[in-house]
């Protein structure tokens, strides 16, 4: 979604955009935000842990040349009955764990959707591939169209934890659901990108992420930045796990609107007064952002 995140909505007391007769379905999408704890570094300002970023390629027609997680749409193979039996875990046991009351095999099918995705474009596997397949095999086969499910022998759902969910309001032309949960790398496996999606990745701090896109060194979609400083808070990994874990996934539906005065566009995330929302449940200081020069970066909410 990963990362499919940038609604258009209007405020009230604005002139509003020309509305769809219907809005949009969004589709179903998922995320993972795939999370290490950093050599010999633990401090409460995110400096403990490093999160893996891909690069989109400039090719692509959504957030060309920007950093996101890995993520992208569900597949109908995603939530089949071969590919849930894969799972690491129940089905019903997994639609508890997301918190929505989506049939169990599409809930499961979501984090079928998470890893295959993580696969193709990080190199990640959460789970364990079928006797005879390489890595490298299997994720080529998986790109020329093989199925997923037929290249694995376990699909490690257990090992994702549901985070938030990012909803495009109805304005949108093309809106998603995209629901992005948290995982520990797995061990012994080494993150490459798969060169046509996504042209670069790397292991970076949260910290660091959030410092190179406010110098303008790096390009993140809302969604991707508002993650990033929530991340700010915890220390290690397992606390970003566990904390995840004691809640349901809040749903983050940003707002977007326009300044009448300066003409400026602005985005308000829940939390903000712009936002219908006032709570924010997901954490982290940002809560407005700018679009400028066809970039964003925080404001100050009032």
């Amino acid at each position: 979604m990963n990362n499919k995140d940038l609604p258009a909505d209007q405020p009230r007391d604005q002139p509003s955009a020309p509305q769809p007769a219907r809005p949009a379905e969004p589709r179903d999408a998922a995320t993972v935000v795939v999370l290490r704890d950093s050599a010999g570094s633990v401090s409460s300002d995110g400096q403990g842990i490093e999160v893996y970023l891909i690069k989109r390629s400039r090719m692509m027609d959504f957030m060309a040349g920007a950093h996101v997680f890995p993520g992208g749409r569900l597949d109908k193979a995603d939530s089949s009955a071969p590919a849930c039996a894969l799972l690491s875990a129940a089905t019903a046991a997994l639609q508890e764990r997301l918190g929505e009351p989506l049939p169990p095999m599409q809930a499961a099918g979501l984090y079928v959707a998470a890893i295959r995705e993580t696969f193709e474009e990080a190199g990640l596997l959460f789970g364990k591939l079928a006797a005879g397949w390489a890595a490298g095999d299997a994720r080529a086969a998986v790109a020329a169209g093989a199925l997923f499910a037929t290249l694995v022998e376990k699909i490690d759902a257990a090992a994702l934890v549901p985070w938030v969910r990012w909803v495009t309001p109805e304005i949108s032309p093309r809106r998603f659901d995209a629901r992005f949960f948290l995982a520990r790398a797995p061990e012994g496996q080494i993150a490459r990108v798969d060169g046509h999606e996504a042209t670069e990745g790397l292991w970076i701090t949260p910290m660091e992420a959030v410092g190179r896109w406010l110098d303008g060194d790096m390009q993140l979609a809302p969604a991707t930045a508002k993650c990033l400083d929530a991340l700010l808070a915890y220390a290690t990994v397992e606390e970003a796990l566990a904390a995840a874990a004691k809640r349901p996934p809040p749903v983050m539906m940003p707002h977007v609107w326009n300044d009448k005065e300066s003409g400026r566009a602005y985005i308000s995330l829940p939390g903000d007064p712009r936002h219908p929302v006032s709570k924010d449940a997901l954490g982290g200081k940002i809560l407005r952002l700018q679009l400028e020069t066809g970039r964003y970066r925080p404001v100050v909410a009032a």
